[in-house]
């Protein structure tokens, strides 16, 4: 009996901490960005450069989004009453994205935009990523016991806070082979809970409830089996295509292979009529003399910005924001569009 009474007063203690979690008790969490939101080129494909991470999918698909639908992109960032700024998804929840989180990743030079909306948006988006991931690690677990598995998806999909400390935990905890320090990210994380806001006695609760039931077992397994849950940047920089982002934003897209010349001719000659987002995709290896062009990188994402019907050519842009100099934007003969490009992604 005095087992019981014990088991069931730590599961009232774990709800108290869930409920503080799930609450959002992170008035310490940072005030807003004092940054500019908007830059000088405001929501436009023109502002949106690439930064180090392999995120060209992203930034590809950001900038096209800007050119057919920026009134959505701009809805889809708000002020979030715990500081800084909530992302809006077309379905799941938003993401909570904080000041020290944007500083970290303009400071690593994740993004190099105008303005700080596509580093918000970026940044959102990764945590929506790694969010999925975990969920998937947590669902396939075998270690984690049944009854346990809805309460730990519970927190991971109301929690914004729990995500935010995860991430930054495990920042500095996995090796290139990627083995984690399993105590070191205990650590990290009971800290991060507190630095947010979460009372030191419930962070140690939660984190103690996560070690007995297995988390950390299994996540220890998980990171070196896939790169996405490393953290929200790392997932972003793991590569993705740009169907998921487009339809993260936008809720629904699809994507055909430009192999299928009457198909893509058809979405080209809607997307110069306006309203719809187009990204193409390069093949990994450059087919004859495409491999010397100004333009050309293997197996790299570009914005589809316009189809002049007359001339037959295609206008794209480098996320990168330039190859071409100096904005990136160039204009392709439609046989060479065809011939270089792999696949095409479009929003509905």
């Amino acid at each position: 009996m005095v087992s019981r009474r014990v088991d069931w007063a730590r599961k009232n203690h774990l709800i108290c901490a869930l409920t503080l979690v799930l609450a959002g008790v992170a008035a310490t969490a940072g005030a807003q960005g004092s940054g500019s939101l908007y830059g000088a080129r405001g929501v436009s494909p023109e502002a949106v450069r690439q930064g180090t991470l392999g995120s060209c999918y992203f930034h590809s698909s950001i900038a096209s989004l800007a050119k057919a639908a920026p009134g959505s992109l701009r809805g889809a960032i708000g002020r979030s009453s715990l500081g800084g700024y909530k992302v809006h998804f077309a379905s799941g929840p938003d993401e909570v994205v904080f000041p020290d989180d944007i500083a970290y990743g303009r400071a690593h030079s994740y993004d190099r935009s105008d303005g700080d909306w596509v580093l918000v948006l970026m940044r959102g988006y990764a945590q929506r990523e790694v969010r999925r991931s975990l969920a998937t690690a947590i669902q396939r677990s075998d270690i984690i016991p049944a009854y346990a598995k809805p309460i730990a998806l519970s927190w991971l999909d109301q929690s914004g806070l729990m995500l935010v400390a995860y991430d930054r935990a495990i920042r500095t905890v996995v090796g290139q082979d990627g083995r984690m320090d399993r105590g070191n990210f205990e650590q990290n994380l009971t800290a991060q809970l507190k630095a947010l806001g979460v009372p030191a006695s419930q962070a140690q609760m939660l984190v103690g409830f996560l070690e007995e039931k297995g988390f950390f077992t299994r996540l220890s397994l998980t990171v070196q089996q896939n790169g996405e849950v490393f953290g929200a940047y790392n997932a972003l920089g793991q590569g993705g295509i740009p169907v998921r982002v487009i339809e993260a934003f936008m809720g629904s897209s699809h994507a055909v292979m430009v192999a299928d010349h009457q198909t893509t001719m058809e979405y080209l000659r809607r997307l110069h009529r306006g309203g719809m987002a187009m990204v193409a995709g390069t093949f990994g290896n450059a087919p004859g003399g495409l491999g010397n062009a100004n333009w050309w990188v293997n197996a790299h994402a570009y914005s589809v910005l316009d189809y002049n019907e007359s001339s037959q050519t295609v206008t794209l842009r480098n996320p990168w924001g330039t190859r071409p100099e100096p904005d990136g934007v160039f204009m392709l003969p439609l046989s060479t569009f065809f011939a270089g490009f792999e696949s095409a992604s479009f929003s509905d």
